[in-house]
């Protein structure tokens, strides 16, 4: 098992490239409808915030 900062540089890698499906989703008109729409930024925006909280974590580690 990888130590845990590798796994959350790993996890945060992740959520990186599904935010960017996500936006891309969105950008290109993906949704078919307006209930999709909200899906698709519902998820981008939990996925972001998971993202600073990682980040955040990751920071506040290193700093110690």
């Amino acid at each position: 098992m990888a130590d845990p900062t590798t796994f959350a540089y790993s996890l945060l890698k992740s959520i990186q490239s599904r935010i960017e499906i996500t936006e891309n989703a969105i950008l290109h008109g993906q949704p078919k409808d307006m209930e999709a729409y909200r899906n698709l930024t519902g998820e981008l925006r939990g996925l972001e915030f998971s993202e600073q909280e990682i980040k955040d974590l990751l920071q506040s580690s290193e700093e110690e």
